[in-house]
């Protein structure tokens, strides 16, 4: 995670002049049969749940790109940024600014979406080469301490507050102490603090780091982007060894991110990750039903709409398979008690959307998973999963219906009027958690095989590799976290 620094927040600099130039482009298209597709929420999902997904997405999606000059010493300097607002006292960028060469503003403005993707820091890319610059001339600055003197005992902070919180997360914390909420969007952070009861609002987490010191038992949701989700954890350790820690779904993109996490198991972080398909009532059943037996799961999977300009398409996001897919990785590994040895893949070097993966276990149990964004979308997310062992099958259809087909062909159906991912469940175990001061069932050996099967996957897919043998960095991983060896080195990836 890149330290981010609000503007305001830095001594000694004099602001000369913003430039701002605007992109409004959705992040998901337009719906198709708009009042259907309510419809069949509100049948399926319920009023309430509807209504939350619905209004999670109101607010504009307007980014800037922003270049700023500043002096400092006599000499000019200048930074280019993403913001979400034109408020300089918000502006959220990295501290380090360089010295200013002559820009064509016309140009800039004429290629916007090119200079979008080149000077994104929550992307990673700050590509001051490319305007012919000396990047090694450049200067950072002090910032301001905060400090705050109030102290709480328990409370809760928020790390991210994008749709998905809104739909599935904070309805559930309304009887904690909410002290801080934190977003990069100031829009969102300022909606959160009045809308939900939150003390103080951040638009980046190192200003709430003086605060989360001052609690004695902090409850810390993290929903960031993706990149940051190990990252911010681990600093949320750091600062205050007594969190209770929920990081949502996927846990870690690189394997960087994978060696922070062991080392906040192995130094006994209380942690919680959010997958949620755990939690749903079928998934549970299947459990009981497997265990200890060899299984073949084929999962059929369409995915939501996202445009090219969605973040889950920047690099350090990882793909697809990163963001998504790894639910269902996450599912197998939840039915299969052994693991996994090696991967195989087939994908459309045309759409990064669409693809086959299979997944070999020690103990011979395969998961086959198809995930594509093709197919009628006014469902949302649906999912078709099959289960064989033995003489006997497993149909969920959408977690509306499950069919079990016992040895004997006697079929056991159940039915559902609303359709449950497990959420509501998922975080109702994570107060009850919380309550009995418990730590979590997901113990390191299920991050360490999901993490591992997420992150080769979606190498294997970016780098056109058909298969691969996932064994020896498994068992090492595995080792490594029950000894004080260093994590597997991503340096000896092996094709």
């Amino acid at each position: 995670m890149i330290e981010f620094v609000q503007l305001k927040d830095l001594k000694g600099l004099e602001v000369i002049e913003i430039r701002q130039f605007e992109n409004s482009d959705r992040d998901r298209p337009d719906f198709q049969n708009r009042y259907l597709k309510i419809l069949y929420f509100i049948l399926h999902e319920g009023i309430r749940s509807t209504m939350r997904k619905y209004l999670a997405h109101k607010l504009p999606q307007i980014r800037y790109l922003t270049l700023l000059r500043i002096r400092h010493d006599q000499k000019e300097y200048f930074n280019i940024s993403v913001q979400f607002n034109q408020d300089p006292k918000y502006f959220v960028l990295m501290n380090m600014f360089y010295k200013c060469p002559n820009l064509d503003y016309n140009e800039i403005s004429n290629n916007l979406d090119y200079y979008f993707t080149q000077f994104n820091q929550f992307a990673e890319c700050s590509n001051y080469a490319l305007l012919g610059n000396n990047i090694c001339d450049s200067v950072s600055f002090d910032i301001i301490p905060q400090k705050y003197s109030e102290r709480y005992q328990m409370g809760l902070f928020v790390y991210g507050l994008g749709g998905y919180v809104k739909m599935f997360i904070i309805q559930h914390f309304r009887k904690l102490l909410k002290i801080g909420c934190i977003d990069y969007k100031m829009l969102l952070t300022e909606e959160f603090k009045k809308n939900y009861g939150f003390k103080y609002g951040f638009v980046s987490p190192l200003g709430s780091f003086p605060l989360l010191m001052n609690v004695d038992r902090p409850i810390v949701i993290i929903a960031t982007f993706h990149s940051d989700h190990a990252s911010l954890a681990y600093e949320v350790f750091k600062r205050n060894p007594k969190s209770f820690i929920f990081i949502e779904k996927p846990p870690a993109v690189t394997l960087e991110d994978l060696d922070k996490l062991v080392k906040l198991y192995k130094m006994g972080a209380r942690l919680e990750i959010g997958f949620n398909r755990r939690f749903i009532e079928y998934n549970r059943y299947v459990r009981n039903l497997v265990k200890d037996k060899v299984i073949y799961i084929t999962c059929s999977v369409k995915e939501v709409l996202i445009t090219e300009n969605h973040w889950y398409h920047w690099k350090n996001q990882g793909t697809r398979i990163t963001g998504n897919a790894v639910h269902w990785f996450d599912l197998a590994n939840f039915w299969i008690d052994s693991n996994p040895v090696e991967i195989n893949m087939i994908s459309n070097p045309y759409d990064c959307e669409s693809s086959a993966i299979s997944v070999l276990y020690k103990n011979g149990s395969v998961l086959n998973l198809t995930v594509t964004d093709k197919g009628n979308s006014m469902r949302g997310v649906q999912e078709k999963i099959e289960i064989r062992f033995e003489d006997e099958t497993i149909f969920i259809d959408d977690y509306l219906s499950l069919t079990y087909i016992k040895k004997s062909g006697i079929k056991v159906k159940k039915l559902k009027w609303i359709r449950d991912k497990g959420h509501n469940a998922m975080y109702k175990n994570f107060l009850r958690l919380i309550k009995e001061d418990k730590n979590s069932e997901y113990k390191l050996h299920d991050l360490i095989r999901t993490t591992l099967i997420t992150y080769y996957a979606s190498e294997m897919l970016t780098r056109n590799i058909r298969n691969m043998n996932i064994e020896k960095e498994i068992n090492h991983y595995l080792t490594s976290a029950t000894s004080g060896e260093h994590a597997f080195d991503q340096n000896s990836f092996v094709k």
